[in-house]
């Protein structure tokens, strides 16, 4: 175990980087396969490394917080996934109800037509991670009732209904646990949130989703890739 440390110190290895396959750790330490996992298991357990399997996967440096991308049109369920970590989604809120003055004039919607408003909690490792609010125009999601949203809506959406999310604009802003958010996050009152609202649009540029995310900023990391100064040259004002 303190081998494994020793070289995540000495190659200065930072939260998210790969630290290697199992099979290339006992090369490299020349260990056998046994007591190396025996070492993984331990340093999992006190959150310094995650595992992953698949062609992508191997041994990655930990801090114990997950990485967020907002770059990414991505679910909490997929996110978490790809980071090695067991999520689990308890659904808070499912309702039918008509649009505030917000909802209207961002979703494009008549004071009358009706919305879908979902209310979710995500752990990750079977910690409270997030709390999610979502509204979504009802007549994009007919015979909601049957639907599983412990999964990604992104993924009810191309899945079920051909919509395909194509843009989001998110602002991120620190706040603070209220009562009613603390009790579910398993928090203190006032400990940080992010706080992450978005509106997503699809390719054919209509409003599919409006949303209020409030991420434990004791669990959470949030990555951006910034692009040259080119880019806009590449991109067409809409």
């Amino acid at each position: 175990m303190q081998r494994v440390r020793g070289m995540i110190k000495r190659e200065q290895l930072r939260p998210g980087e790969r630290l290697g396959s199992e099979r290339g750790l006992c090369a490299a330490l020349g260990v056998d396969r046994s007591p190396l996992r025996a070492a993984l298991e331990v340093l999992e357990r006190c959150g310094e490394i995650r595992r992953t399997m698949g062609r992508l996967g191997g041994v990655f440096v930990s801090d114990g917080k997950v990485t967020r991308h907002p770059n990414t049109i991505q679910g909490v369920p997929d996110m978490l996934r790809q980071q090695g970590l067991r999520h689990d989604t308890s659904l808070l809120r499912a309702e039918v109800g008509t649009p505030d003055r917000l909802e209207c004039r961002q979703l494009r919607l008549a004071e009358r037509d009706p919305v879908i408003r979902l209310t979710r909690r995500r752990d990750a490792a079977g910690v409270p991670l997030s709390l999610d609010s979502m509204t979504i125009p009802a007549r994009l999601l007919p015979g909601w009732t049957r639907l599983d949203f412990s999964v990604s809506v992104y993924e009810i959406l191309r899945r079920e209904y051909g919509i395909e999310p194509a843009r989001a604009a998110e602002t991120i802003e620190l706040g603070a646990a209220t009562d009613a958010q603390a009790r579910i996050l398993q928090v203190p009152v006032g400990a940080p949130l992010f706080d992450i609202r978005r509106l997503t649009v699809d390719t054919a540029d209509r409003p599919i989703e409006l949303s209020r995310d409030l991420f434990r900023a004791d669990r959470t990391r949030i990555s951006l890739e910034r692009l040259g100064t080119s880019w806009k040259r590449a991109v067409r004002p809409r």
